[in-house]
């Protein structure tokens, strides 16, 4: 029983259309409907419901849809049924708007009974249902076994022609699997054109559910794409039959499987359950961690099985090569091309891709050219995109196109990944033209079509070179939308090039798209800062703390005899603190005499000058030069890796301390490497 005797029914009066949402909020109101929405998305205690229902009634908001639908929503969160019910009851005649709250709500709470009774009444007062109804309800009807009201669905969903909504015809199927009727969920999802992971896990999951085992595994063969549901609903299903034997479904797949869906942690927990683990095995794991971002735990990893009775093979020194170039550990990596040869592993072009990317993002150029001339007689698209991309980044354009004219003359094919180095080749060297050249080839002559990534070189390579409509109007002709990192790159070319007018339109885009992101505020702040316009600088570092949006920390390491050191801007943590900051003192002191002023304008923080100019000092990459000043040999070269794009003062910063200690400094940023020495960069100021 839905409703109690003792409650009144709503009036079965002629509904609110479908999505004719009333919406009457008295005129000056708007502030008081916005505090109102904002209480209700969080659970409240009865006593608070109550209160905020009052302060609904008083303000005038009765009428309020948003209001009042967000009212029964916290109802739901709150677990507070009864209280959405007093509710729902007494509005005059309530629309699908408020049914569908119902339905979900005791969904949601699991009252099945209650959710199946509201959608009755629903049906006798001849409120139109529409695709937000049917979810709720047919959960309800699995959940009770009550084929026949999902048959009643089902029928009225085919009726008003919703049927062919992915969404709803996986809740069909869900039911009809709850139900114990598989093939009748089997012939919807065949006739499912439009079938997504959603769909697929779906069918996966029911199949289990009805103990189709062998099924499911022909199923999940079948999977264009899992995620970490699909491998979790595989093994669940084989572990609750007592099958877990890795003759039916072998873990090695699993953990390979988890690895490519973001599980790491459950792929490291199979892999200490396994008993006998082959070079596949820890392969499977270590190159799972390289995937996610794990770069150290992968060499923890790697470092655990040189213990093994299990020997490392050329698979294992890719995944690990690549763990070491995102990390910037040049020691380790030389430690790793010293057993690969120690070891006399077979070095196939992966190995040597892989070796000359992992010297390119450890900042040895040189090595990385060794590997190329060596591989001689190997070469394939695989390394000559790999030295093309070093080149790139290191700034030698020149070479990276003497690379691609030896693939012609070799008769090497190029593919997308060659073109994305050439374009960011002529991106890093503000050759406009040829990268002009570069991107029309790419399709006349070799027959590839440009993807984002090539969209976004040319965005970047306009924008730098001051082209900004030129590159506006390119992303306006991209063939799919363009993501929020393109307009970044236009966004930071405004910045550079003082485009203010260009530069709000390009941030209410990114708002647009991810508004959470730090770098949209930071770069339209940096716009404001550099054009003088402090007041909308400081508004917009006040809109960050208001949407309690933090700058990304800058973060630098350093690697000295082996061991990383990690820096984050104004840290303490490190043992050497007091020498880096006496050391960084002495710096700035000799740095002024030379000519340094600090570049205020790089600031986000709302302080007074003196302050800012502190936060300025204590950039990660200071502290990081520092500590190689008093760690390294006299006279050898400083490498440091930077997480995010050096700024103007750390640059300035560093080209001034090259000349001034005689030392060459290897930088590697989020986007290129820059060679300081003598005073100057690679990159000409131009990054």
């Amino acid at each position: 029983m839905v409703i109690s005797p003792a409650s009144p029914a709503p009036a079965c009066r002629l509904p609110v259309a479908a999505g004719d949402h009333r919406h009457h909020p008295v005129p000056g109101a708007k502030s008081k409907e916005q505090w109102l929405v904002s209480s209700l998305k969080t659970p409240q205690t009865p006593i608070k419901l109550k209160a905020i229902h009052a302060q609904v009634l008083k303000t005038g908001n009765a009428g309020n849809d948003l209001v009042l639908g967000q009212l029964l929503h916290c109802c739901s969160l709150s677990k507070s049924m009864d209280y959405a019910l007093s509710v729902f009851l007494s509005l005059p005649s309530p629309g699908p708007f408020f049914y569908n709250a119902m339905l979900k709500g005791y969904a949601d709470n699991g009252d099945h009974e209650q959710c199946l009774g509201i959608y009755s009444l629903m049906r006798g007062c001849s409120v139109p249902c529409d695709s937000f109804t049917f979810p709720a309800v047919l959960r309800a009807a699995g959940c009770l076994a009550r084929v026949e009201v999902g048959e009643e669905v089902h029928g009225l969903m085919v009726k008003l022609g919703l049927d062919g909504s992915a969404i709803l015809r996986t809740a069909v199927m869900d039911m009809y699997f709850s139900c114990g009727l598989a093939d009748r969920a089997g012939v919807l999802f065949e006739k499912t054109v439009d079938r997504d992971v959603i769909c697929w896990n779906a069918m996966l999951s029911g199949l289990g559910k009805c103990g189709e085992l062998d099924r499911a595994h022909e199923l999940f063969d079948r999977m264009p794409q899992r995620n970490v549901s699909s491998w979790n609903t595989m093994l669940d299903m084989y572990c609750k039959a007592g099958k877990p034997d890795r003759d039916i479904i072998s873990w090695n797949v699993m953990i390979s499987g988890y690895g490519r869906v973001g599980g790491s942690g459950a792929a490291r927990k199979l892999f200490e359950s396994m008993t006998n683990r082959s070079v596949v095995s820890w392969n499977a794991v270590i190159a799972c961690y390289v995937h996610n971002g794990l770069f150290q735990e992968a060499l923890d990893l790697f470092r655990e099985m040189q213990g093994s009775d299990v020997s490392p093979n050329e698979v294992t020194a890719v995944a690990v090569l690549q763990a070491c170039a995102h990390l910037g550990t040049l020691f380790q990596g030389q430690w790793i091309e010293a057993f690969i040869r120690r070891r006399r592993m077979k070095i196939d072009p992966h190995v040597v891709a892989a070796l000359i990317d992992m010297y390119g993002k450890c900042g040895s150029v040189a090595d990385s050219q060794r590997i190329f001339d060596e591989a001689r007689g190997m070469r394939n698209t695989v390394i000559c995109s790999s030295m093309i991309d070093v080149l790139a980044t290191h700034g030698g354009a020149e070479k990276a196109f003497e690379v691609f004219e030896s693939m012609e003359r070799e008769a090497i094919q190029p593919n997308e990944v060659t073109f994305v180095g050439l374009l960011k080749a002529c991106s890093h060297a503000g050759l406009v033209e040829t990268g002009r050249k570069y991107f029309e080839l790419m399709e006349k002559e070799f027959g590839l079509t440009p993807s984002l990534e090539h969209y976004g070189c040319m965005v970047d390579l306009l924008g730098r070179a001051g082209l900004l409509e030129e590159a506006y109007e390119l992303i306006s002709t991209m063939p799919e939308l363009p993501p929020s990192v393109i307009w970044s790159s236009l966004l930071s070319s405004c910045r550079i090039h003082g485009d203010v007018e260009l530069a709000e339109n390009v941030s209410l885009r990114l708002t647009e798209l991810d508004p959470e992101s730090c770098g949209n505020y930071v770069l339209l702040s940096n716009v404001y800062s550099k054009a003088k316009r402090w007041e909308d600088a400081a508004l917009v570092r006040r809109t960050m703390k208001d949407k309690g949006i933090k700058k990304k920390p800058g973060c630098s390491s350093i690697e000295v005899g082996g061991e990383m050191h990690e820096f984050l801007a104004g840290g303490c943590d490190h043992p050497r603190s007091g020498e880096i900051y006496e050391m960084l003192d002495l710096m700035v002191v000799r740095l002024r005499r030379e000519g340094y002023v600090p570049n205020l304008s790089t600031v986000l923080q709302d302080v007074g000058s003196e302050e800012r100019e502190r936060a300025l000092l204590l950039h990660s990459e200071k502290l990081a030069l520092a500590f190689g000043l008093l760690s390294t040999q006299a006279g050898g070269p400083i490498r440091i890796v930077k997480n995010l794009r050096v700024c103007e003062d750390c640059h300035q910063f560093v080209k001034l301390a090259s000349r001034s200690y005689g030392r060459q400094v290897v930088m590697r940023d989020c986007s290129r490497f820059h060679y300081f020495s003598d005073g100057s960069c690679s990159c000409s100021d131009f990054w």
